[in-house]
């Protein structure tokens, strides 16, 4: 898609170009057929950063050429600069070059890409030779459309050519397309068999983190109220985890004056009278964490940092920008421990999975220099301390996208769409029952396409809204604030209109990294390795993959349906989503040479249905079955013709209502009794199908407990138990 940002996106393009007059020479900001005006801002900040690289001006005909005379998107061409500028920073030195005169792709870049001497990946050098080869033609596509005198001027910020067999002798895309294949596959396997667990999981981890900021704020309010006095010691029981969690509850001050010892005299005058960094206007409650305790072994003492699931995050500091912070030997312990998880770093930079960019989000608040008293107070202590709140945020965004995504296959660009607003939420009453539908514009797509989500999925987005409200400060009654949609996603031009999104935060729309961030916060310590051993790192991109195997190999949902579902229009690219696990390909394999050795007998007698009849089937299920209506166990979201022909036990467009058990437990036992007497009769094609009838069934029933054990888990209410 070859679009360019809206005007109101670029309203700061005027002071960007004022300054690029100071760094780039006059002639490149006024070439022929190249309007700066439409540059990408996203474009413009990086050439003002890389300003002084021997390379600068040529980046700068780069863009100006890949944007406004190719029209490329801005994210696009603003990556492949950054690819290019990182790649020289590392080659010239290495080379001895000191000008990009002396640049030479032909005897450079094969010696990069065959060179040992750096870290770079076969896929990083193969993206550079890649991109390397397709700029430099643009650009010599340029000058030929310029006249002989223009052409003459711009030559010397031209890229030296890559002679086209060379660049075929070099490139490894196939090897390479292959290899990203199967780490994707790899990847994709080690989660499809957790897909229901996964799911499951992060509720009930929401819920836990949900009751301890219920029992925080039960604790503040009797510090409000005079009824206690900080610190205030207490507990409560996580029945969940079989633990009773140990917790302190601090204000600045008290916090101060109870660890006078190690403050200077200052701080704690200061703290006394309650001033500046101590003042009410600057103060806030937080916790310190002093330990678990297992219900089951009271004996054994408390377990420091068994924080839920997050307590080691808390404990090395990994949350938000923590991981790059320290000193050599600190930073060197947390990049080591991220490892170790998976969290890989890219070439020249620190790994920081838990980063969101936004304030308050995940990692701590920056209320009255919050982040920086607490990042100083945990010197002081050996609990761990904590704000509850951007935790909470950060698990209520993590769950809805981690719900949607992993219910509909949307992608991260389809999920930051969705707002409160008539165009994207249609509220729909079938039946007596409320239902959802998202209008969402999926991928190279100019209108929107339908996204029907389930119960459950309602419930989620309903938490992100309240979190919202609670966040602003608004009544019940009064829409979120509008936001633009961030302007560091590629997909900015589309949504140019502020519009009151629900994954926003601090007043801004949030970027995908965040999105990203919750939601490996929310499945932190779940362990999901390939067969090798590798750990599997969340992505959003990832899940989608593993929402698509699943449906269509453990739901046996045609690969057609799938790609309609994905909103894909090529079923060669469904089919890469779709792989099946290498397990399920032996499995079936083994299965099918036991259907060969089956002795089928006799099939009994058949019978034939006119076309008319068909067609009277048809019409009368669909006035029973389709978009959002009630189907046995559950209701239907498929909103075109039944392309199971309604099979409805399984079906991955039926939303399992746990109420209705008895539905799916009457049909389980009737396929029970079905399949002993078709045993008898020796009836092998009602044999396989009724045993898998009675997988469905199975399947859909513990969905239904999970379901359950979320939905009860919500409802239970521990006690605070204040401790003097």
């Amino acid at each position: 898609m070859t679009k360019r940002s809206s005007d109101q996106s670029n309203s700061d393009i005027p002071l960007l170009l004022e300054e690029l007059k100071d760094v780039l020479p006059a002639a490149l900001l006024t070439a022929p057929h190249l309007n700066w005006s439409d540059v990408d801002p996203l474009c413009l900040r990086f050439l003002c950063k890389v300003a002084g690289s021997p390379w600068t001006n040529q980046l700068a005909l780069a863009i100006a050429v890949g944007m406004t005379y190719v029209q490329m998107e801005g994210s696009t061409v603003v990556g492949r600069m950054y690819l290019f500028h990182k790649r020289w920073q590392m080659l010239f030195p290495y080379f001895h070059l000191t000008t990009f005169d002396e640049w030479n792709p032909v005897d450079h870049i094969p010696k990069y890409l065959h060179s040992t001497e750096w870290t770079d990946s076969s896929a990083t050098r193969q993206e550079f030779l890649e991109s390397y080869y397709t700029y430099a033609n643009h650009i010599q596509a340029y000058l030929r459309s310029l006249s002989s005198t223009e052409r003459d001027l711009y030559r010397q910020w031209a890229w030296p050519l890559l002679p086209r067999d060379l660049f075929r002798s070099l490139s490894r895309r196939g090897e390479i397309q292959d290899e990203r294949f199967q780490n994707r596959k790899g990847e994709t396997d080690a989660l499809v068999p957790h897909y229901a667990r996964m799911r499951s999981e992060a509720h009930l981890r929401w819920n836990a983190l949900w009751r301890l900021q219920t029992k925080f704020r039960e604790a503040t309010t009797h510090i409000e109220s005079s009824l206690e006095k900080l610190p205030l010691k207490f507990t409560y029981e996580e029945p969940h985890l079989g633990q009773r969690l140990h917790f302190k509850l601090w204000d600045r001050s008290s916090y101060v004056l109870a660890h006078a010892v190690r403050y200077g005299k200052t701080a704690v005058k200061d703290a006394t009278k309650k001033i500046g960094p101590y003042s009410t206007e600057r103060n806030h409650y937080f916790l310190e964490f002093l330990g678990a305790e297992a219900l089951s072994d009271l004996s054994s003492g408390l377990h420091p940092d068994e924080l839920l699931w997050f307590g080691d995050l808390l404990r090395y500091d990994l949350l938000g920008s923590g991981p790059s912070c320290g000193t050599e030997e600190e930073v060197k312990r947390k990049q080591a421990y991220l490892k170790s998880w998976g969290y890989e770093a890219t070439e020249g930079e620190q790994s920081t999975p838990f980063e969101t960019g936004s304030v308050g989000l995940l990692s701590q608040a920056h209320i009255g220099g919050a982040e920086k008293f607490l990042s100083e107070a945990q010197k002081r202590t050996e609990g761990i301390l904590l704000q509850v709140e951007p935790l909470m945020a950060a698990a209520t965004f993590g769950l809805a996208a981690l719900d949607i995504i992993t219910t509909t296959g949307a992608r991260m660009n389809e999920l930051l769409q969705i707002s409160l607003t008539p165009e994207c939420l249609h509220s729909l009453e079938i039946e007596g029952t409320r239902r959802l539908l998202l209008r969402l514009v999926p991928k190279d797509r100019d209108k929107p396409a339908d996204y029907f989500v389930g119960t459950e999925t309602r419930r989620n987005l309903e938490k992100v809204a309240r979190l919202l409200q609670e966040h602003y400060h608004l009544q019940a009654d009064t829409s979120i604030p509008q936001v633009h949609f961030n302007t560091n996603n590629f997909r900015h031009y589309q949504f140019p209109d502020a519009r009151p999104y629900l994954f926003q935060f601090s007043g801004k729309h949030l970027v995908h990294y965040a999105i990203t961030a919750c939601m490996r916060f929310l499945c932190h310590a779940m362990v999901f390795q390939t067969a090798e051993g590798r750990p599997v790192v969340l992505k959003a991109h990832l899940l989608r993959h593993v929402f698509a195997s699943h449906i269509h190999h453990v739901e046996q949902v045609p690969l057609d349906i799938v790609a309609f579902m994905l909103h894909q229009k090529d079923l060669r690219v469904t089919q890469y989503y779709a792989a099946p696990p290498w397990q399920q390909v032996l499995t079936s394999a083994n299965a099918l040479l036991d259907h060969f050795a089956t002795q089928l007998g006799d099939l009994g007698e058949a019978f034939v249905r006119a076309p008319a009849e068909l067609q009277q089937q048809l019409e009368e299920a669909k006035q029973q079955v389709g978009t959002l209506a009630k189907v046995r166990g559950g209701e239907c979201t498929c909103h075109a013709i039944c392309p199971i022909s309604f099979a409805c036990t399984g079906c991955v467009f039926k939303v399992p209502d746990p109420s209705r058990r008895d539905e799916v437990i009457e049909q389980k036992n009737c396929a029970v009794i079905r399949l002993e007497q078709v045993t008898k009769r020796r009836l092998g094609p009602e044999i396989v199908k009724m045993r898998a009838l009675i997988r469905r069934c199975n399947a859909e029933l513990e969905e239904m407990e999970m379901i359950e054990q979320y939905r009860k888990d919500e409802q239970i209410e521990t006690a605070l138990h204040i401790r003097h």
